[in-house]
C-alpha cells in the first residue's frame, strides 16, 4: 500500500450545524478508555468499562462575527448548559466522526499585537462514532 499523508488542513468540523474550520488552527478528537485488568488463573484478562472523549479546538477568536462560535457557545452555556451540541468531524479521507459535546464558555481577549485566539476543550457526552 502506498504511503498516505493527511495533514491537519484535511480536517473540517461543524458544531450545532455550523462549519468553523476556516477559523480553526487545530481540531483534535481524543478518546480515552478505562480498561480494567484482571489476573486470572489462565492469565491476564482485560475489560473496558468506560470511554470518554475530548474535542480540543484552537481557533482564531470570532467574537462579533456572523454565526460566531464564541457567542453561540457563550449563549448555549448560559441558557442551556445541559443541552448537548452535535459535532461532526471529517477527515479528507472521508472518515466522519459524530458525537455530542457539552457547551462551554470560551475565553475572551488576547495579547498585543497577535490575533485573538481561543482554546476550547469540549467534553464529549456521547462516545464518538464512525458515521
Amino acid at each position: 500500500m502506498p504511503t498516505t499523508i493527511i495533514t491537519g488542513r484535511d480536517v473540517s468540523f461543524t458544531i450545532d450545524g455550523e462549519q468553523y474550520s476556516s477559523q480553526a488552527t487545530s481540531a483534535i478528537l481524543t478518546v480515552d478508555s478505562t480498561i480494567n485488568t484482571y489476573q486470572t488463573l489462565a492469565g491476564k484478562s482485560y475489560f473496558t468499562t468506560d470511554t470518554q472523549g475530548t474535542f480540543a479546538v484552537e481557533m482564531l477568536s470570532d467574537w462579533g462575527a456572523a454565526s460566531s462560535l464564541c457567542e453561540g457557545l457563550w449563549n448555549a452555556a448560559t441558557t442551556a448548559p445541559n443541552t448537548p451540541l452535535a459535532v461532526s468531524l471529517t477527515a479528507e479521507s472521508g472518515t466522519v466522526f459524530v458525537f455530542n459535546v457539552q457547551p462551554i464558555q470560551p475565553s475572551v481577549g488576547g495579547t498585543a499585537p497577535d490575533a485573538q485566539t481561543v482554546s476550547l476543550s469540549f467534553t464529549c457526552v456521547t462516545t464518538p462514532a464512525l458515521d
